[in-house]
């Protein structure tokens, strides 16, 4: 096959998938030292790729428009992009289609029904679960490519570390760990229950660690709660970061010690920053949604239960979750505040 000079990436949907197929990036460039990568994704996703020192450009949209996949100067700039290889990472029929629209000789996607026809190179099913970094790398696989192991990188720049920290530093001065805690998700099956949250809080408050409860869009009356239910009556609260954008939320995360963490795409933002992230499992698949390992200060918290994985968002019961107790979380944030030293994403 001839070396590419020029290669779309494209994971277009989720900003915890788009920051697990940043390896794919790193891969590509280590078999191909000398081509020109580009990424393509929805807007909050493409967050990810931002800053990334082996991606030429970064290429965002907001959705459909007029009925077309993608805004009409998007299309018009895939169709021209001469790509050599083109590489669909999410696989559903938008992103196959605008895969299709480069032109490019050779196409990789999921072997998914007929749109498995628009790629040159289907991507084989893997056997069991794997990790989702894996599962990426399988789309370079397909292309005759053995990459080796690689971990997600989100890169901040200088100037956005300096300004998560004195974000952080206003609402904790430094003095003594500071531990973030992610306290929402969009699906109440993947939510750690609030009262959980808000013990786990008292406790670190108890043995000298400040907490932060975090909110994303949506999450910010989940977090006052345990903020203010946290310390009991007439305590001050715990400090609530809520409301900022994708990438100054990551700078804060950046200067944490460490995060705790519903599932989601914390959870990887975590660990891509170089925090030592504690991930809260519920009903989804470890093995495919934690790949971080313990000697970076990673734990993972997740109940062995029958009925998971279900996937399920909404559940009468919650054991999976309801079984995983405060003293378990204790134990893991003391864990990775001694074992983590943190790996730095490059500036």
């Amino acid at each position: 096959m001839i070396a590419p000079r020029r290669i779309l990436v494209s994971r277009i949907r989720r900003i915890g998938d788009a920051i697990l197929s940043l390896p794919v990036v790193d891969a590509l460039r280590e078999a191909h030292p000398d081509a020109a990568i580009d990424f393509l994704a929805e807007e909050g996703p493409a967050q990810a790729a931002l800053g990334h020192p082996e991606i030429r450009s970064v290429l965002s949209y907001r959705g459909a428009t007029l009925g077309l996949p993608a805004p009409p100067g998007l299309l018009l700039r895939l169709a021209r992009g001469r790509y050599d290889w083109a590489i669909d990472l999410y696989g559903n029929p938008r992103s196959a289609l605008l895969i299709a629209i480069t032109g490019a000789p050779v196409r990789v996607g999921p072997a998914r029904r007929a749109r498995r026809l628009l790629y040159t190179h289907p991507m084989a099913n893997p056997a069991g679960p794997i990790s989702a970094i894996d599962h990426h790398l399988l789309a370079l696989k397909a292309l005759g490519l053995a990459p080796r192991e690689l971990k997600p990188r989100i890169h901040l720049g200088a100037e956005e570390r300096s300004r998560g920290r004195a974000a952080l530093d206003a609402l904790l001065p430094p003095g003594g760990p500071r531990v973030g805690l992610h306290v929402g998700n969009r699906w109440a099956a993947k939510r750690w229950p609030e009262a959980r949250f808000r013990a786990l809080l008292r406790a670190l408050s108890r043995i000298g660690i400040r907490g932060l409860v975090l909110a994303g869009p949506g999450e910010e009356a989940l977090a006052q709660r345990v903020a203010t239910g946290a310390l009991g009556a007439g305590a001050s609260p715990a400090p609530v970061l809520a409301g900022l954008p994708l990438r100054p939320y990551w700078s804060v995360l950046a200067a944490l010690d460490l995060l705790v963490t519903n599932d989601g795409s914390p959870l990887h933002a975590g660990p891509a920053l170089g925090v030592p992230t504690v991930g809260i499992l519920g009903p989804t698949v470890p093995e495919i949604w934690f790949p971080y390992a313990a000697e970076d200060g990673h734990q993972l918290l997740c109940a062995e239960i029958w009925c998971r994985p279900c996937h399920r968002h909404q559940c009468p019961r919650m054991d999976c979750l309801e079984w995983i107790g405060v003293g378990d979380a204790l134990g893991a944030v003391e864990r990775g505040l001694n074992r983590g030293e943190g790996f730095g994403a490059s500036a």
